[in-house]
């Protein structure tokens, strides 16, 4: 059987190619401060994440009962589901097996992967910089201006926010309740300096913040590297 596999954030971490590329987003204003303190502080432990796949089952309900299908073989596929198995078509849905393998999605979802790390950052009242940075050094030299806002990059670039609207969609792979996101798109000729990528921090349930950056390509002085990098990080603040 087919699903259609749906990226809702656009896709963790364009779709990730880059990070949630396609959450609803406005300029930064007097909502910037209030996630801006969510980042992390000095020796801050997090929890290491990758991005899962969770089924779920869109609007199949809503379809079954308007054409008069079986509640019974209704129940057994949203059982399935809930049990993380792709349910079986059953004809007594009374919709085809190719309008059944619609309403199944595929999501995104952020998957801990056990591990544990500690961020190491200096902040003060205006500026929280990463000094180095867990797993794999990719936020190394980035810094982050509390009252505007703006994100400094190694390349050399400064980027201003915008803030990420909650997630009010009832399929919602995270339970998002808003954040910050920084498009990083850059190329400086003279200096031979660009960057492609996208940083993203969210709120989210239970008091934790989900961390995301990824970047796709950089070039510093001349030397390019295509490797795409990314980290994605979960805390409690």
């Amino acid at each position: 059987m087919l699903a259609r596999r749906l990226l809702p954030l656009a896709a963790l971490l364009g779709a990730l190619g880059v990070v949630y590329a396609s959450v609803p987003t406005t300029p930064i204003g007097s909502g910037g401060s209030k996630f801006l303190s969510l980042l992390p502080s000095t020796g801050q432990t997090a929890q290491v994440m990758r991005a899962g796949a969770k089924l779920t089952i869109v609007d199949l309900q809503q379809r079954v009962m308007s054409v008069g299908g079986s509640r019974e073989a209704l129940q057994e596929v949203m059982a399935s589901v809930a049990q993380g198995q792709i349910p079986a078509y059953d004809p007594r849905l009374g919709i085809s097996k190719e309008e059944f393998s619609k309403y199944l999605v595929f999501q995104t979802v952020p998957v801990p992967t056990g591990k544990t790390v500690k961020f190491a950052v200096t902040r003060d009242a205006y500026r929280v910089a990463f000094s180095d940075a867990p797993v794999n050094g990719l936020l190394r030299g980035l810094s982050f201006d509390l009252k505007t806002g703006e994100l400094r990059v190694p390349e050399g670039f400064i980027v201003k926010p915008v803030v990420v609207s909650a997630s009010t969609a009832p399929d919602r792979s995270i339970d998002l309740r808003g954040g910050l996101q920084w498009n990083l798109r850059g190329y400086n000729a003279e200096a031979q300096n660009g960057i492609n990528g996208q940083l993203s921090l969210f709120q989210v349930g239970d008091n934790q913040v989900l961390f995301i950056y990824k970047r796709v390509s950089s070039l510093i002085h001349g030397t390019f590297n295509n490797t795409s990098s990314e980290i994605m990080l979960k805390y409690t603040r």
